[in-house]
């Protein structure tokens, strides 16, 4: 989901939706503290950690789950995920996701995640009901839940909070004033949190949360691959001065995203040497071949590899070349695992 330009900064419009604003945020604290007062019933032996939101809005989730989830795999650990699959228009649930699962039955994400690690997932609007597929299909040591920090109805040991580093809370109010789902106060709670672009010389935003775990994520560029044949690849390179480098470099190409905050990978791509023509699309979106007719055909196309799991398709069709998705790796602090690990082994 974009955020208006008013979620940043406090104007006529926040004020106007300031007490629907403290609704939310009551609400959100109300459900926060029965959810203390009497926690869900555990519904598997393998332990569960949820890697969700404060705000609306991408964060960097899906490749921190899979940072997450090879760093545990490198461990010995059996890790199996869990997803709302939004976006998804199955007309059963739970539903079972692989490498060859359809991302307008089952979302995007959880196909992506699928294909980078071949672990067991399961996607349910009704993410205790995703569990019990696990169960029955796999023998698990953890599940990881891609979102579902408000979801109370699902028991869990971690939590870990993603933050965008450059947007981070906004203006501080919750929906629709702001970006918040609940009240920044929930950070007191959670068991890390992870700052997506966050520089290593920078200091850590929200100090005054100084008893969370506070880590640092940063998105490398590694390679672009073809999104009609992903084994076609062109490597990235650093220049002399340490930045990104395409081999095009100074070429105009149109950049396609249909993520929570386009704006972040429009970014990486200039970075990259590239000249963007930006075409922002809504998160999830579900791209037509009607996307792209107006585009000129001569020109490269960039996108994310989110959305390369949906064009795909498109791009065999129309024998789109051209088109091609920038392949990120994650890095976290060293730490990080380390505290994780402490809380999975007590």
């Amino acid at each position: 989901m974009s955020w208006p330009n008013f979620w940043m900064e406090f104007n006529w419009k926040t004020r106007l939706l300031r007490p629907l604003s403290k609704l939310v945020c009551w609400e959100a604290s109300r459900r926060l503290t029965r959810f203390n007062q009497q926690p869900p019933e555990p519904q598997t032996f393998a332990k569960v950690i949820v890697v969700g939101n404060l705000v609306v809005g991408g964060s960097g989730k899906t490749p921190f789950i899979i940072w997450l989830t090879k760093q545990l795999q490198a461990q010995g650990f059996r890790v199996g995920i869990i997803s709302r699959g939004y976006g998804g228009k199955a007309n059963t649930w739970p539903q079972w996701v692989t490498v060859d699962s359809e991302p307008k039955w089952v979302g995007d994400e959880p196909v992506l995640l699928a294909k980078q690690l071949g672990c067991a997932i399961s996607v349910s609007p009704n993410r205790p009901q995703a569990i019990q597929q696990l169960n029955q299909k796999a023998d698990l040591d953890v599940i990881i839940s891609d979102d579902g920090l408000q979801h109370y109805a699902l028991a869990r040991d971690i939590e870990i909070v993603l933050m965008d580093a450059q947007r981070q809370i906004g203006n501080g109010l919750c929906l629709p004033a702001g970006p918040l789902r609940e009240p920044v106060a929930r950070l007191n709670q959670v068991d890390a949190c992870v700052w997506n672009g966050l520089l290593p010389q920078a200091d850590f935003p929200l100090s005054q949360f100084a008893a969370v775990h506070h880590s640092r994520m940063q998105l490398v560029p590694v390679r672009l691959r073809q999104v009609m044949n992903p084994d076609n690849v062109i490597e990235v390179t650093l220049d002399r001065g340490g930045k990104f480098l395409s081999p095009f470099l100074k070429e105009s190409v149109y950049a396609v995203a249909g993520i929570g905050y386009p704006k972040r990978f429009f970014n990486t791509l200039k970075m990259l040497g590239f000249q963007v023509i930006e075409i922002p699309f809504a998160d999830h979106h579900q791209f037509t071949w009607s996307d792209f007719q107006a585009l000129d055909t001569q020109k490269r196309l960039l996108m994310t590899e989110k959305d390369a799991v949906k064009c795909m398709a498109l791009a065999k069709q129309h024998h789109k070349h051209n088109w091609w998705y920038l392949e990120v790796q994650p890095q976290c602090d060293s730490d990080l695992l380390t505290h994780v690990l402490a809380r999975l082994t007590p």
